[in-house]
């Protein structure tokens, strides 16, 4: 099963074009394919919060932070901050938490993680837990 997730107010044609796109790479033999539409965001997969917090273990040692501060720097380059003004006039600017992140969204982060890591010559493992965490299949492509 592959799955992306749409915004009502965002375009979506290059969306199912990617969909139909990688459905079909790998299934020759496969004729027909149902796509189904349901409302809300599924929860990230317990293999991307382990493949995640493997790469951050990585990393951190690679590049000289604790687990911890490797997380929170990740969330500060690639997720977008929430940000607002309080009522007070207080304009109060925040790193998102990753648990937030639906399935989708966490594999665009984890491809953005994996992108990054090459940019310090430091490539990270595609373990057992990869091809579930970002292609939702046993595979480590």
């Amino acid at each position: 099963m592959i799955s992306r997730v749409i915004h009502k107010d965002k375009p979506k044609e290059t969306i199912f074009r990617t969909l139909v796109k990688d459905f079909w790479k790998d299934k020759k033999e496969c004729d027909v394919a149902t796509i189904s539409i349901a409302q809300g965001k599924p929860k990230r997969s317990d293999a991307q919060n382990r493949l995640y917090w493997c790469w951050v273990d990585i990393l951190s040692r690679e590049i000289g932070y604790s687990k911890d501060e490797m997380h929170l720097v990740l969330a500060d380059k690639f997720l977008q901050k929430i940000e607002f003004t309080t009522k007070e006039d207080v304009t109060i600017c925040q790193i998102p938490s990753t648990r937030n992140l639906n399935v989708m969204e966490f594999v665009d982060y984890l491809f953005e993680i994996e992108m990054f890591s090459g940019e310090w010559n430091i490539k990270l493992p595609r373990t057992d837990d990869y091809g579930l965490a970002l292609y939702n299949d046993g595979t480590s492509r």
